[in-house]
């Protein structure tokens, strides 16, 4: 490790060492040093996302231990990172399902607080929060377009226009596009926090 290695390798190295506390020296010096040359050269961002597919140093070492056969030492438990309650299965069903039905059990403030959950979790990647994020408003979007059609094709004899359901089309299309949502983002956190 140099001074040009990013903050975010140092502290990640950092908790891979307290979390191998227990662990044969020679294991955890040849597990430490994977791991460095993994990260080795690589700019912040980049080591981010690097660190985010290694995983939380704890589980690393707890996979070492498994192997070996040996108890998790008890300062190991003590000393998980305070985040991991963001990175927890029951916090990702939890946002997913307010993101999907939130906003019928509290109107808007249920799906705002399943969004807020799911930007803090760590069970999604960055493009599948912004999907989920833009979907939502995408369809009522697409609901106005369909209803300013509707309204367009009115009847010029009195009768009711086709756009008369304005309202209902923002239902119809916004309701159905949060639940999809919701289990969209359960399917994509599968593998990730389910295993």
């Amino acid at each position: 490790m140099t001074e040009q290695t990013p903050q975010v390798v140092r502290s990640y190295l950092a908790q891979l060492d307290s979390a191998l506390e227990g662990i044969p020296a020679e294991l955890a010096r040849d597990i430490r040093s994977g791991v460095e040359e993994e990260l080795a050269g690589l700019d912040a961002p980049t080591a981010s996302e690097r660190i985010e597919e290694l995983g939380d140093p704890v589980f690393i070492a707890a996979e070492a231990r498994d192997a070996m056969g040996t108890v998790p030492a008890r300062s190991v438990v003590l000393e998980a990172p305070a985040s991991t309650l963001s990175a927890s299965r029951g916090f990702a069903i939890t946002a997913a399902l307010l993101v999907g039905i939130g906003g019928f059990i509290v109107p808007i403030a249920g799906w705002i607080v399943g969004m807020v959950m799911m930007w803090m979790s760590s069970a999604w990647r960055r493009w599948e929060k912004w999907v989920a994020t833009l979907a939502i408003p995408g369809a009522a979007i697409l609901a106005g377009i369909v209803a300013a059609i509707g309204s367009a094709l009115g009847q010029p004899n009195g009768e009711v226009p086709i756009g008369m359901l304005s309202g209902w089309h923002v239902f119809l299309i916004g309701v159905p596009s949060t639940i999809v949502v919701g289990i969209w983002l359960l399917w994509r956190a599968r593998g990730r926090v389910f295993a």
